[in-house]
């Protein structure tokens, strides 16, 4: 079988290059790797790092296109790649651009979808937005459906997916942490203090909430005087901009990034805490015991905050710093989060994916030996 996988950012590299690897491995699949380059420097920097040489490169959208300008071009230039290619399965992942535009080409052409990391809701379309509205374009549109949880999964059913498509699996984030992280050391302290890393780049974290956020990290500063903060900034330039122009030159705080991927590993495996709005932070973080501060008022992983690994901190000045020095100033509190179970599964979820798309689809040419999904 020829399995289209569709990756356009780097979260989705990281998380399906595992996928790719198991397919590869497993033997009776061609995975044919499609990059939308839906963000082009941090994709390549992504792909390079994990020795992925993508089969079909698309055109780039135009930067200052808008959010739906980027869309119809993605969606347009996978139709044109499906053509090319003639898979006989399309896998994509998360809750992207390229992840809806990749499942609605696939639709377009009665090709099957199988969707990685599905079933995350927060059920407010505002927040995060627009990914929680693409993954609930993807959860009606995909065949196949593969829960990192028993709560994405659940959510799945609740919306009426059958029992039968919906496979909880594990996140392959966790995967690539596994993979990528052996023998990584951390990074060294900078003269003994502890180090915080923040990250912070969603839509909604725009604007008041950003200024919210780097007002809180001067007051953590100040008030626990042993503690460094790094910011890890966001190729976005307006995020860029106002994040150097408030903490460059602070004492005890540097901005760097954008990361490779395994130098942003070795930099989260050194910190006590990380403060983030990243999903794939809340994923793996608790890998290395590191717990997280969720800078946002809702999550999709509720997971990671049940299970003790995350605590939702929410953008207000106050309510950040102060969750943020009550975890830095009171050890056995961190360290309740820090010995917490991960709720995202132990590293194989790629394996049990390919296992899935083995038994279905050996069932279903079983069934009926002469014809094969969509041939070409």
């Amino acid at each position: 079988m020829r399995v289209a996988i569709v990756a356009g950012t780097r979260p989705e590299v990281v998380k399906l290059a595992p996928v790719r690897a198991a397919l590869a491995a497993k033997g009776g699949f061609t995975p044919v790797w499609i990059s939308t380059e839906q963000q082009a420097a941090l994709n390549r920097q992504a792909l390079d790092t994990l020795g992925i040489a993508p089969d079909v490169a698309l055109p780039a959208p135009a930067n200052d296109a808008s959010l739906a300008a980027r869309f119809a071009h993605v969606m347009d230039q996978l139709d044109r790649a499906y053509e090319k290619v003639q898979p006989d399965l399309v896998v994509v992942q998360g809750d992207t651009s390229s992840t809806a535009a990749g499942a609605m080409a696939a639709f377009a052409r009665r090709l099957p979808v199988a969707h990685v990391e599905a079933g995350l809701r927060t059920f407010d379309l505002a927040s995060p937005f627009p990914e929680e509205g693409w993954r609930c374009v993807v959860g009606q549109l995909a065949e196949l459906h593969f829960a990192p949880t028993g709560v994405a999964a659940g959510n799945l059913t609740r919306q009426g997916v059958a029992d039968s498509r919906v496979f909880v699996t594990g996140n392959t984030g966790v995967d690539s942490v596994r993979l990528a992280a052996a023998g990584l050391a951390p990074e060294p302290a900078t003269e003994g203090l502890r180090r915080i890393m923040v990250t912070l780049h969603r839509r909604e974290n725009w604007g008041e909430a950003l200024e919210n956020v780097l007002g809180a990290l001067l007051d953590i500063r100040d008030h626990v005087p042993d503690v460094e903060i790094v910011f890890v900034a966001h190729a976005n330039p307006a995020l860029r901009q106002r994040v150097f122009a408030l903490l460059e030159g602070q004492a005890r705080m540097r901005v760097i990034g954008p990361l490779e991927y395994t130098d942003f590993l070795r930099l989260l495996k050194s910190c006590v805490m990380v403060m983030s709005d990243s999903g794939g932070v809340q994923e793996e973080a608790p890998v290395f015991g590191v717990p997280v501060l969720v800078l946002r008022e809702s999550t999709e992983r509720m997971e990671a905050v049940t299970a003790g690994v995350a605590r939702l901190a929410g953008v207000s000045r106050a309510g950040v710093a102060g969750l943020a020095c009550l975890l830095l100033t009171d050890e056995a509190e961190r360290q309740t989060m820090a010995r917490a179970l991960s709720p995202f599964g132990d590293g194989y979820a790629a394996e049990r994916i390919v296992e899935v798309l083995t038994r279905h689809y050996a069932q279903r040419l079983a069934d009926d030996p002469i014809s094969r999904l969509n041939a070409g």
